[in-house]
């Protein structure tokens, strides 16, 4: 016969063993782990890039231009430090009435056709440019075909040729994001370790609108969703100027100001344009990713910016989708 002290000291670590497992269950059931980039090998993908951009300003009348891109991805091998991808930009094309479109044309085509070979980390993060020497002489053919168009316009030249030279005068590591800018962004949320709820704040710096160099923009990176079943997670990052910048900016520019305008202008007039400056960036992107691999970005940023007599808002929406090449 059993001790009855003994059967309730059982019954209790039996209790308890059944509340850790319980607890264990939910844990699990409410933060599913997340998968990591794995795309098998041989695989094909389809990069599709959509970018609408409307811009007003004061002096200028409304600009809008609508950018499409395709680009193929292959998953050639994977190894101990990460995957070797070949990426290929088949083509952009560009609607709408913004004067830069015809060289916004020209330039998309530095890289048509021309095999990328790219080494990325586990994660799926470019890192290096494999075959550098020959994407190079692909862009170096290119560029004769591309500033023929414009050779009586010669200030158009010089700027498609300043593109060229960024294809050109990189090495292997800067090519891995100049060569294949989508790339780094889709693979910004892929294995994060991140869990729901979670926020990861950080300060980056950006080109101010009124030119004059960067500022500072701080954003956040949330996981708001996460599917055990399906392996999907949803990550929402936001960003906007850090004020401690705007302040610093908009006294360099004050003190630019009164240097400009000697003593035709007092302290107080000078303070009272600078208070009338509006200055502001607000950001939203929404990342979708699905068994390890980023699908879909969805991307809008509004820009405000007056001062001086001059004031422009611009408006841009960018869609990244990947899928299954047919």
């Amino acid at each position: 016969m059993t001790h009855p002290q003994f059967d309730t000291i059982r019954r209790a670590v039996t209790f308890a063993a059944a509340l850790a497992a319980l607890a264990l269950h939910a844990a699990c059931a409410a933060e599913p782990p997340e998968r990591p980039f794995n795309p098998p090998v041989g695989s094909r993908w389809i990069i599709e890039t959509e970018t609408s951009t409307d811009e007003a300003r004061a002096e200028g009348g409304t600009r809008n231009s609508l950018l499409k891109s395709r680009a193929e991805m292959t998953i050639d091998a994977k190894a101990a430090d990460g995957f070797r991808i070949t990426y290929v930009h088949r083509g952009t094309t560009a609607e709408g009435n913004d004067p830069t479109l015809p060289l916004v044309r020209s330039a998309a085509k530095a890289l048509d056709d021309v095999l990328i070979k790219i080494a990325t980390d586990v994660h799926g993060k470019p890192v290096r440019v494999d075959n550098l020497d020959e994407a190079k002489a692909a862009v170096r053919k290119m560029a004769g075909s591309l500033t023929e168009p414009y050779k009586d316009k010669p200030q158009l030249v010089a700027v498609l040729n300043q593109v060229m030279a960024g294809f050109v005068e990189v090495d292997a590591d800067k090519a891995a994001t100049s060569y294949v800018e989508d790339l780094p962004q889709l693979a910004k949320v892929q294995v994060t370790g991140m869990k729901r709820g979670e926020v990861r704040r950080s300060t980056d710096a950006v080109d101010s609108p009124l030119g004059g160099g960067a500022m500072k923009s701080n954003s956040s990176l949330e996981l708001t969703e996460a599917d055990a079943a399906s392996g999907k997670r949803t990550y929402v990052y936001t960003a906007s100027y850090d004020a401690a910048s705007l302040k610093e900016f908009t006294q360099s520019l004050m003190k630019k100001l009164m240097a400009a305008a000697g003593n035709s202008a007092t302290p107080q007039q000078i303070d009272d344009i600078v208070k009338q400056m509006v200055l502001s960036l607000d950001e939203r992107a929404v990342f979708e990713v699905e068994d390890g691999m980023t699908r879909r970005i969805t991307d809008k940023t509004v820009t405000t910016a007056r001062a001086l007599n001059r004031s422009m808002q611009k408006t841009e929406v960018r869609t990244i989708t990947v899928m299954p090449a047919p």
